[in-house]
């Protein structure tokens, strides 16, 4: 076996030295590029999100017109994902989140506590990374959107 790994050895080290020199700077460059980006991959996959979600960054709200404390906030968001996340939809669940919001601070708070957030598609469905209104587009049907948008509406709230 170990006369095996020497033969195999000097073999690539054969083929290595027969590349051109400029060949070789391009495979060491890719090899490099790969290794960054295995490296810093998830920093890179953020950037990326942030700079096509940069709207949530953007919401206003007023935190003395909020209804409830912010750790309410983060309970909804949860309650959210949770009911649209996987496969299948709870849209009833989603109906009592959004019934709980009282003004148009409470949704934009909640849109920004949401944040950008991966959704696993399920099993015949791919994932979604996107905001609030992303995921309820992807899981919501036109007439649960509606019923959404009209609970929002009764409560003097802008989708």
């Amino acid at each position: 076996m170990y006369q095996y790994l020497i033969a195999a050895s000097l073999e690539a080290k054969r083929r290595y030295n027969s590349i051109p020199p400029d060949r070789k700077r391009k495979a060491w460059m890719i090899i490099l590029f790969i290794l960054l980006y295995l490296i810093f991959k998830n920093k890179i996959e953020f950037a990326i999100r942030r700079m096509l979600h940069k709207d949530i960054d953007k919401i206003d709200f007023a935190t003395e017109n909020l209804s409830y404390e912010r750790g309410e906030y983060f309970s909804m968001c949860t309650t959210l994902e949770s009911s649209m996340n996987g496969t299948g939809t709870q849209e009833d669940s989603i109906y009592d989140v959004m019934m709980r919001l009282r003004t148009q601070d409470d949704w934009n708070f909640l849109q920004k506590c949401f944040g950008t957030r991966k959704k696993d598609g399920g099993t015949f469905f791919a994932d979604l990374t996107g905001d609030l209104k992303a995921w309820l587009a992807d899981d919501l049907d036109g007439g649960e959107m509606e019923e959404v948008r009209d609970i929002l509406r009764q409560r003097g709230i802008n989708y």
